[in-house]
């Protein structure tokens, strides 16, 4: 445990002159110690020797002796020696004895006593009336605002110029830390209140607190006179949030405001289930990634920050009503079909999404952007970990601090190859000797900006031609395919005249669209009923005979990832039914469709048409909260996908109602 934390201070710090910290150690209660004290303080001395002597950054670690102290001596001359030691190191810091502006000084003089008076979070309102006492010497604005982060980056205060945290000023950061300690804590130090033990209980075995619970956390004396009112309490709300210590869950309920609860991945204790790393039933609907981080392990902090991103991104899953959250790990719902796996092992991030079908039915669209969004996350976590710890970095050559693998299951393990090498070639062998194909982890760097085939496509493997449409591929061809041809293309299919009349008749009234996604289905069920398999190389060889491009099989795997990669929080929400009877009234005739990209099955759509024959609003309505009812991800955001996907309407409704829920919930807080 003492490894692992001095790893986590002294990593990304090697390289820096300036904030390096310095780590010493200190053993408290020697009060109580009956032993013989000098004797325990050589051997502690000599583990701690033992323990870094040899690490990589042991110029950063006071190896002379552990300090015993007690605390209920004042003139205790163990605490003198350290202290001194402490100033010591602070004048060799290379921002001691720096020039400073003399007009600081009336200003450092007012924070200075602020401290002392036990005021620790100000509002930059009262921090500018002060600075206006000092006359001559009273900052303008923008030297406030230098005065304020040069300050910051010392660590004598807490200043973030961001909208939402610029208001306020913690002017005495350890107040931070108290904070903290409300609910970021041991067990042993849970407090005697039954009802605030159980609410920190109850975060341990979930990973959620709401912000009632929080609130009452801090009603306690010794945290509640760092914030005295619920103005303070937003603000560091917002703060935790910023650092990624609280997340705003995805997916919460409109009836609710959906930041009322939040999940804390570093009190989570809950180790991974045992069939976490299952890959043996997997390996033919599962693609991963693996980051390699340049250092030798991932410091704590900088573990929890990555977590924390990618819950930040995509809604975790839940089983049995229980959010799929562990120790340095998460399982989370990147879209109906497809979920994402991720943990952290010593220096490297593993990542896999899992396809509930087949790795065919993995979109490279959505594969790369995902590893795009991983990739900046992971970026972001390692600059601000890095900023945290004063190494300068600029955020060019964040990307040298690791390394990109693409990889695939091999046995009970995973085999990874480079992926800038994947995409070289089409097959490698592994160091067990078996050989892997490249196709599906391709998809991690595809280029999304190619909208059809490229020249020299070859299609589909013979493979793959043999796998039986779902319904979305089904949908999606019938989209692509004009009506005037589709009648001769359900022909070439082994269909007839008559069949194709009678579906135009049963749903008439409904777009052609509709009409030919239905067609579809009706040729898929009459092969099933004559015990044969419907195949996507059926529908190859019916496109070839009426001369349409066959290469219209490939594009019904292609998503549009203009909308997946908008990062709002507002649209991570899910609808109310109220929301969802008014977006009824937006969308245009293309009820199958939607149904159907929104994850329902023809049955569910056909039993909805059959409820609803002259009444298209109530007819989307009653799909929409099938799809809220029965949906894995149910958020604003998964619905824009979707119409968007059909061109039904209704998405500039769901980004102004995004807005207004977030206006109304400032205006909540406010």
């Amino acid at each position: 445990v003492l490894k692992h934390w001095v790893d986590s201070i002294l990593t990304y710090t090697e390289d820096t002159e300036d904030c390096m910290p310095m780590i010493m150690f200190a053993a408290t209660h020697r009060d109580l110690c009956k032993d013989d004290i000098v004797t325990m303080k050589e051997n502690f001395t000599r583990d701690i020797i033992d323990m870094f002597s040899k690490h990589e950054n042991s110029n950063h670690i006071f190896l002379d002796t552990v300090y015993f102290i007690t605390g209920i001596d004042e003139n205790d001359s163990e605490i003198q020696r350290m202290t001194d030691q402490v100033v010591t190191f602070a004048m060799k810091q290379s921002s001691w004895g720096q020039r400073r502006p003399m007009q600081w000084v009336p200003l450092e003089l007012q924070l200075s006593n602020m401290r002392t008076k036990n005021i620790s979070i100000v509002t930059r309102e009262d921090l500018r009336s002060v600075n206006m006492l000092n006359d001559d010497l009273a900052l303008n604005e923008s030297q406030l605002e230098q005065f304020l982060l040069v300050q910051h980056s010392l660590g004598k205060l807490m200043y973030y110029n961001l909208p939402g945290l610029d208001k306020h000023i913690i002017v005495h950061p350890p107040a931070l830390v108290n904070i903290l300690r409300s609910f970021v804590t041991d067990e042993m130090f849970f407090p005697a209140d039954q009802c605030l033990k159980s609410i920190l209980q109850t975060m341990t075995m979930t990973g959620k607190i709401y912000k009632k619970d929080l609130f009452k956390l801090w009603q306690q004396d010794p945290v509640h006179r760092y914030m005295p009112d619920n103005t303070i309490k937003e603000f560091v709300i917002q703060l935790l949030t910023h650092l990624d210590i609280l997340i705003i869950p995805k997916g919460a309920e409109q009836s609710s405001s959906f930041s009322d609860v939040y999940i804390v991945p570093c009190t989570i204790k809950a180790t991974r289930p045992s069939d976490f790393y299952l890959v043996d039933s997997m390996d033919e609907r599962i693609i991963c990634l693996r980051y390699t981080l340049a250092r030798h392990s991932i410091p704590t902090a900088l573990a929890y920050k990555i977590i924390g991103t990618a819950i930040n991104s995509w809604p975790l899953k839940y089983e049995l009503q229980k959010p799929c959250l562990y120790h340095k790990a998460s399982v989370l719902n990147v879209s109906e079909d497809n979920e994402l796996r991720i943990w952290i092992e010593d220096n490297r991030v593993i990542v896999c999404m899992v396809n509930q079908n087949s790795l065919l039915s993995i979109s490279p669209d959505i594969a790369a952007s995902v590893q795009e969004c991983l990739t900046r996350n992971i970026e972001s976590s390692l600059l601000f970990h890095c900023k945290s710890f004063g190494r300068k970095i600029t955020p060019t050559k964040v990307a040298d601090l690791y390394t990109i693998e693409v990889g695939i299951p091999c046995g009970s393990e995973f085999c990874f190859i480079l992926s800038e090498d994947a995409l070289k070639i089409d097959n490698w062998k592994c160091g067990k000797g078996r050989q892997h194909d490249t196709r599906y982890l391709r998809y991690w760097v595809f280029d999304k900006t190619q909208k059809m085939c490229v020249p020299g496509c070859e299609g589909l493997t013979s493979n793959e031609l043999e796998i039986e449409p779902s319904d979305k591929h089904l949908v999606r061809l019938g989209g692509q395919i004009g009506i005037k041809l589709f009648e001769e293309f359900f022909i070439s299919l082994g269909m007839n005249k008559k069949q194709w009349e009678s579906i135009e008749y049963t749903y008439a009234g409904h777009s052609s669209e509709g009409i030919m996604s239905m067609a579809l289905t009706q040729w898929r069920k009459t092969k099933l009923s004559k015990l044969g398999m419907p195949t996507l190389k059926d529908l190859t060889h019916a496109l070839r005979a009426v001369n349409l491009d066959s290469h219209l099989i490939c594009q019904v795997f292609r998503e549009n990832t203009t909308l997946f990669e908008i990062e709002d929080i507002n649209l991570q929400a899910i609808p109310s039914d109220q929301h969802l009877k008014e977006l009824s009234n937006q969308i245009g005739n293309c009820p199958l469709q939607l149904g159907i990209e929104l994850g329902l099955s023809f049955t569910d759509v056909d039993q909805s048409l059959f409820s609803f024959p002259k009444d298209l609003s109530g007819l989307v309505e009653d799909i929409l909260k099938k799809w809220k009812k029965n949906s894995k991800v149910k958020t604003i955001h998964s619905l824009m996908l979707a119409l968007e996907r059909v061109n039904a309407g209704g998405i500039r409704y769901l980004h102004d109602l995004s807005k207004k829920l977030a206006d109304a919930h400032h205006a909540n807080i406010t």
